[in-house]
């Protein structure tokens, strides 16, 4: 019989928990911990379950660690339509007008299911898209999915689900929605697998808004039955990165009993139909936002906020212009949504530097973040042509062939990024990357290529 673990051994698993995954254990959830935890140790090869807590205490967890013990002390537990009332006010109340304005200019749509799970929210909100789009094929609809579990999200990318996953959901998506799998089991469309791109990602600890991550410039997030695990560090720390992700207008939505006010002071609570929104709108100046630009010597160049009133002709130097400008406005318009306009900073900042990778590189990612992939992928060839070891061309390379099914291409270019990876410090920051480390990016690129 093994033998349980007693409070002290708890109390140390509680933390050290909550200080890596973020995760959040209270005394009276203990028990729940005791369980994970020892089925967690037993598929990592432990026969008893305090001897597997010592040894994850003394150790950085690595990408299956964390995907073992996330996988036993969280609830992989969803289906279609989840929760009916927040689709139907996603797709009444929240899409339509926002179409409208978009109709007339970029025809984008970004919406991110965090902690996704295996895959049938992501979905459901692909599905929610489609319907309000009577003409789709005419617009840039992205679904980002993300989740801790690199096994979730192989199950998610497959688009195939068993009876299970439809309790509870209305009977009219399996005809229009699905075809027969194997099994007896139902298969997710093309036209609506394709809108969603699954990524992993932990969200008590990855660093994000970041085009790198495709996490930036979202219109809606959902964000459901996650933020219960987390501490309250984390939690506050994950509201104030998703208002940071959200175009100004965007909204969050979360499971109720995670909606207290005091987390989200940042956004203005409204109630439609009886759901809570959590909306973005801080009407910043555009430059207060402004980031500080790393150049492709990683050296920070601090941006100084524009003046509202213009120094005179003649205090003005007489210099050529700087790159370092329309770098920093192109990304600022990029993390704003206004890709048109990045687009056209960053062409200016090509223009002045033909040379700078890290121009290029942010072009390549608008042009990802606008669903021109081939455009995409024909830049970072010039990216990697100005420098042949520019991990994020060789990560973005990966994930965009991986998403347009060449598998070859993908883990060729994932495969080198590793191997760079590899020969830098783990803390040592990732160019570009708005801040990851090079290890939290080579345990990513694992993750994903298991997935």
């Amino acid at each position: 019989m093994i033998p349980a673990l007693d409070t002290r051994v708890l109390c140390e698993a509680s933390g050290f928990i909550a200080e890596r995954l973020g995760l959040y254990f209270p005394e009276e959830r203990w028990p729940d911990l005791a369980r994970g935890l020892t089925t967690a140790g037993e598929e990592l090869g432990f026969e008893y379950p305090d001897t597997c807590v010592c040894w994850l205490r003394s150790q950085e967890l690595t990408t299956g660690q964390i995907e073992t013990l996330a996988s036993y002390l969280t609830v992989g537990e969803t289906f279609f339509f989840r929760d009916p009332a927040s689709f139907e006010v996603l797709e009444r109340k929240i899409l339509p007008p926002l179409i409208a304005r978009r109709s007339e200019t970029s025809r984008i749509l970004h919406v991110w299911s965090a902690g996704c799970c295996t895959g049938e929210e992501a979905y459901s909100l692909a599905i929610t898209c489609a319907r309000a789009l009577p003409d789709l094929q005419r617009w840039n609809v992205s679904i980002l999915a993300t989740d801790i579990n690199p096994k979730f999200l192989a199950k998610a990318e497959t688009g195939v689900y068993g009876e299970w996953s439809f309790r509870g959901a209305p009977g009219w998506i399996r005809g229009k929605y699905f075809s027969p799998a194997s099994d007896k089991k139902l298969a997710i469309v093309p036209t609506v697998k394709k809108l969603v791109h699954f990524d992993y990602l932990n969200l008590a600890v990855d660093i994000y808004p970041a085009l790198c991550n495709c996490t930036n410039a979202m219109d809606v997030i959902f964000c459901r039955n996650v933020l219960m695990y987390f501490t309250p560090e984390h939690q506050k720390r994950v509201a104030a990165s998703m208002h940071r992700c959200l175009v100004e207008g965007g909204y969050l939505l979360v499971n109720p009993a995670e909606a207290n006010a005091s987390l989200f002071p940042m956004f203005a609570m409204e109630e439609v139909d009886g759901i809570i929104l959590y909306r973005k709108t801080s009407n910043l100046p555009l430059y207060e936002s402004w980031p500080v630009f790393i150049d492709a010597s990683a050296r920070a160049i601090p941006v100084e906020p524009a003046s509202s009133t213009p120094p005179p002709a003649s205090a003005t130097p007489n210099t050529a212009p700087s790159p370092v400008v329309p770098l920093v406005l192109a990304r600022t318009y990029a993390n704003q949504g206004r890709l048109e306009e990045a687009r056209s900073a960053c062409r200016e900042a090509i223009e002045v530097e033909r040379g700078n990778p890290s121009a290029h590189f942010l072009y390549a990612s608008i042009c990802h973040e606008l669903g021109q992939y081939e455009e995409a992928i024909a830049v970072l060839g010039r990216v990697l042509y100005l420098d042949q070891d520019f991990i994020l061309a060789h990560h973005t390379l990966g994930g965009l062939y991986k998403q347009l099914g060449k598998a070859k291409e993908s883990k060729r270019h994932f495969a080198i990024a590793l191997n760079i990876l590899s020969s830098k410090g783990k803390d040592e920051i990732v160019p570009e990357s708005d801040g990851m480390t090079c290890g939290r990016l080579m345990e990513s690129i694992k993750a994903m290529r298991g997935a």
